[in-house]
């Protein structure tokens, strides 16, 4: 009798606990699976046009890309990869660096006057997405920060 209602109320726990989870292990499971997810910007490596960047520019481009609202995510067909990639396009994007765990993960940051155009590589993925930057833009356009990283073909 004992071990029967121990285990109707390990069930009845299991079953409340699948049925609705705490709000930790909810914001735990779409942080862990996000596109687009926040970076430290003590963690990367920013580059642009084969220059480290340091300082304050820094700090406005992570600052951007933090703040940005995700749009929309551009999608990418089987053998169109390339296309994405820096080495095709006529513009130079920000190139951001960094590391989550043992993934080596890249940014390349298109910056236009409304959008924010990113393209992320992982060792077997490419996604590519729309941020609005709208409002981050208007503050940093005297900074020139922009110049010349405006995606060509989208």
């Amino acid at each position: 009798m004992t071990w029967t209602m121990g285990f109707v109320l390990i069930l009845g726990i299991l079953i409340k606990m699948i049925t609705s989870p705490p709000s930790a292990a909810v914001a735990w499971l779409l942080k862990k699976f996000a596109i687009h997810q926040e970076i430290n910007e003590k963690e990367i490596t920013l580059v642009y046009d084969s220059q480290l960047i340091e300082g304050q520019v820094k700090e406005k481009v992570v600052t951007m890309y933090n703040e940005a609202s995700f749009l929309k995510r551009i999608h990418i067909y089987p053998g169109n990869e390339d296309l994405f990639m820096p080495h095709n396009q006529k513009t130079v994007p920000y190139h951001i660096c960094y590391s989550k765990g043992k993934k080596k993960i890249q940014l390349y940051l298109y910056i236009e006057e409304k959008y924010l155009t990113v393209v992320k590589q992982t060792k077997r993925k490419l996604i590519a997405y729309q941020m609005s930057a709208k409002e981050q833009y208007i503050e940093c356009e005297e900074n020139s920060i922009y110049s010349n990283s405006k995606i060509d073909h989208m």
